[in-house]
């Protein structure tokens, strides 16, 4: 069933609730628009959406909700992005680049508090337990995503992170605002118990699967796709499971050709490229099947909700398949 005229008038519906709170003038909130405006694909508040429509949610609270966890995303990315130094987000300078370091962490601040005043909206005549569950699952989000952001950092002064650790990371860093996202909806439907849990197993693997192949991409894509330069993942140290594998799997001689360029800003294109072709040939099959993986476990987890058919269930199942296969 094509649901794609669904999931356009959602990303509508979303956008123009998102800016509705941020509709103030000057610098500070030039800032904070220009991550929500610079692209992205909405995926977060499309899953908290179709996920409360197919549980019969009201739509006007569930785009409160969506918009929500989309500016708690911004807020994270605009931080991400002073600590990892990047120049560019979907092929757009950043915020700290366009006004500065101070500037972009009050934007990031502020992109912070608007989510709650969000939620808040997406709360207004629900019951108290409602309400309660709601505000403790989106703050132990941000407490997970943070929890996953040091880890990330501190990664990157490691040789000898595991498989383990890297799934671990992700799961926090990436994956949680996925299952974030999909138990939102749920708790706005006021879902029971196992049908909670059920949709963050769904978003939980979908956000693994979808963090393993944008590794894969960091590694395979061009910077057009990327929307920013080939091998930054490579150049900022960033342990992903291609590099975590190879080091593993590789001789001493590729182990060094990998080691040379990890890490190192100053890095020359060749030894870059170098790097990336090691990491090809140890490890890029091996992750595109540990992505695959995930994708399955996210199946499975939205089979077993027994959700009727139709656009919103149809996406849903969708987007667990063709996350692995994108190419930006």
């Amino acid at each position: 069933m094509n649901y794609q005229s669904y999931v356009d008038e959602l990303i509508k519906q979303v956008d123009a609730t998102m800016l509705s709170v941020l509709e103030g003038r000057g610098p500070l909130y030039e800032a904070a628009r220009h991550t929500l405006l610079g692209g992205g694909k909405r995926l977060r508040p499309l899953i908290l959406v179709a996920v409360s429509d197919i549980l019969g949610g009201e739509r006007e609270k569930a785009l409160y909700a969506g918009a929500s966890v989309e500016v708690l995303h911004s807020f994270t990315l605009v931080h991400d992005d002073i600590m990892d130094q990047d120049q560019l987000r979907r092929g757009k300078p950043t915020v700290h680049v366009l006004w500065g370091v101070p500037m972009a962490i009050l934007a990031g601040d502020l992109l912070h508090v608007k989510s709650y005043q969000l939620i808040q909206m997406a709360l207004r005549g629900k019951s108290s337990e409602t309400v309660l569950r709601a505000l403790d699952t989106l703050t132990r989000a941000v407490v997970v995503i943070s929890e996953g952001q040091a880890k990330d950092m501190e990664f990157e002064s490691r040789s000898d992170v595991t498989e383990a650790e890297y799934i671990d990371m992700i799961s926090k860093k990436t994956a949680e605002l996925f299952a974030t996202s999909a138990e939102l909806g749920g708790v706005l439907a006021e879902a029971d118990e196992d049908k909670l849990r059920k949709l963050r197993e769904y978003g939980i693997n979908l956000g693994i699967a979808f963090q393993i192949a944008d590794d894969i991409l960091g590694l395979t894509g061009d910077e057009k796709e990327l929307g920013k330069p080939v091998f930054s993942d490579i150049r900022e140290g960033k342990k992903t499971i291609l590099v975590i594998k190879a080091l593993h799997e590789g001789s001493e001689r590729q182990r060094k050709i990998i080691l040379t360029a990890l890490g190192n800003r100053s890095s020359s294109r060749d030894e870059l490229a170098a790097a990336a072709n090691v990491l090809r040939d140890l490890s890029l099959n091996y992750a595109l099947k540990l992505a695959e993986e995930y994708s399955n476990k996210s199946l499975s987890a939205l089979d077993s909700l027994n959700i009727a058919s139709g656009p919103q269930a149809q996406f849903l199942r969708d987007l667990a398949t063709l996350v692995v296969r994108r190419r930006k």
